[in-house]
């Protein structure tokens, strides 16, 4: 165990760790009528599980599957220790009707709060706010946000420790609001994931909603964005509704109580991604990563088929490359891996739809019978994911809007190619990796592929550095600067 991680354990011992997330460590699913769990992925999980593990704490989250509640109704007050031969700690399901959890999600989590929080909505045409979305509010986000808060509340009073609240993300910016009407004077942390959008643009939500939620994040002890520019766009939407905000010292004032807010940059755990690579089914994909390459120059990308992820963009960048480069076709292999997400929303599943005729429409006006440009594979494997991060000679992240994005992190780590990074602007680690990377604006097609050109002509020595010097930065700051940020911060205020 690190140091790093001693200090975070030090920090909880005398605490009870309590995380609120929408999705949850794990997920019930039914295979072959058996019932099967399956860990969640993502370094949130792969980093404050093993603390509540080891505190015999608890995570509450909605109920996701209908197997998931159906395991949970099998314990009292859906409270379901895993694991269940040896209980280390708890997950405590929130479950409420499927149709409030679809306005809750479906309508106003994604698409509204995502959207606007990524700048995505097409202003001319959406969003409708219509009688649909208020009743999707009330009906689906303040109820779930609400079962979230007495969940919640239960765990606080059922624990002799003190507990540590750390909420998660824009599913629950009410949560804080009720836990706090309730309880009163209660330690709660809220870490926000996506961007926190300027406020002309967060001015699109009706003041009602803005108003609950940016009082539901004030409710907060401490609440943390990735970065300084969403704290000071959070400060801008704080004063416009009458906050007194000291922007210097981090602070937001409602009424006598202030909240701090303060950026906590996200990044990897090296430790979990090298015990990957030398796994078995990682020197399967490896292998059929090299393959796939063969001599040529691999570029490589992989999202979650999310409008904010720029897919489209990407390829269209790649297809003017190859118009303008004649002399790279057969040269080059575009791979991109990728994975449906919110399928149940009718703008993800447009999209999926239209990525994949892009890469079709692409691979029929530049292919030949030995030459295939793009490789798409739609599916979620992430040992193929990292053998890919390890053989590719350049790497595309050209979000138009992430939080921070931690697959240039992760890619660092893995790739023993020396590969280029080519990386969106506004990307929330840009900042961070700016020296290493070549930029692009990410609606800047013509920048881009001049970026794929500008990488296959890079030396040999100029590539080395960039990489080394990528690698260096993550190397730098772990998840678990992450974690332990935010537990010193947590201690200084914690009897204040």
């Amino acid at each position: 165990m690190s140091e790093l991680q001693k200090r975070a354990m030090r920090f909880l011992e005398d605490k009870n760790p309590v995380i609120v997330s929408n999705r949850g460590p794990v997920e019930f699913f039914k295979e072959n009528d058996e019932t099967v769990m399956k860990r969640g992925a993502g370094g949130l999980v792969s980093t404050l599980l093993p603390l509540v593990e080891r505190f015999s704490g608890v995570w509450i989250s909605s109920a996701m599957t209908v197997e998931d509640a159906r395991v949970a109704s099998g314990y009292p007050e859906n409270r379901v220790p895993l694991p269940e031969d040896d209980p280390r700690f708890t997950v405590s399901f929130v479950i409420v009707d499927r149709e409030r959890y679809e306005s809750y999600y479906s309508i106003i989590s994604n698409p509204l709060l995502w959207f606007v929080q990524h700048y995505m909505w097409n202003t001319p045409y959406d969003p409708q706010i219509d009688d649909k979305v208020y009743r999707a509010w009330e009906d689906g986000y303040v109820h779930v946000n609400k079962k979230f808060g007495d969940k919640v509340i239960s765990e606080i009073e059922r624990n002799e420790k003190d507990s540590l609240i750390m909420l998660q993300d824009y599913h629950l910016y009410l949560c804080p609001f009720f836990i706090k009407k309730e309880i009163g004077d209660v330690f709660l942390s809220h870490f926000i994931h996506i961007p926190w959008p300027q406020r002309d643009y967060f001015n699109i939500l009706p003041e009602r909603m803005r108003a609950d939620i940016i009082g539901g994040l004030l409710s907060n002890t401490i609440l943390g964005f990735h970065i300084e520019r969403y704290c000071a766009n959070f400060f801008e939407c704080c004063e416009d509704l009458g906050y007194e905000v000291d922007g210097d010292r981090g602070i937001v004032r409602n009424g006598d109580e202030k909240t701090l807010v303060k950026s906590y940059p996200i990044s990897v755990d090296p430790e979990s991604m090298e015990r990957t690579v030398s796994s078995p089914t990682f020197m399967e994909k490896d292998e059929f990563v090299r393959k796939l390459k063969g001599n040529m120059f691999l570029i490589y990308r992989t999202d979650r088929a999310d409008l904010s992820k720029n897919i489209i963009r990407g390829f269209r960048a790649y297809e003017l490359f190859l118009r303008d480069h004649p002399e790279f076709h057969g040269k080059v292999k575009f791979l991109a891996t990728g994975k449906p997400t919110r399928q149940q929303i009718r703008e993800y599943r447009n999209y999926s739809e239209e990525v994949k005729d892009t890469v079709e429409e692409i691979n029929e006006k530049y292919g030949t019978d030995e030459w295939k440009p793009i490789e798409y594979i739609y599916r979620a494997d992430y040992e193929l994911v990292a053998a890919a991060f390890k053989n590719y000679d350049c790497l595309i992240v050209n979000p138009i809007a992430d939080g921070m994005n931690i697959v240039p992190k992760e890619a660092a780590i893995i790739n023993r190619e020396d590969g280029a990074l080519i990386l969106s602007e506004r990307a929330g680690c840009y900042d961070e990796l700016a020296e290493h990377v070549i930029g692009v604006n990410p609606f800047d097609i013509k920048e881009t592929a001049d970026a794929i050109y500008s990488a296959m002509k890079m030396s040999p020595g100029k590539r080395k550095k960039l990489s080394e010097g990528l690698k260096s930065r993550v190397l730098k700051r772990t998840i678990y600067h992450w974690i332990n940020e935010q537990f010193d911060d947590f201690e200084d205020l914690w009897e204040s």
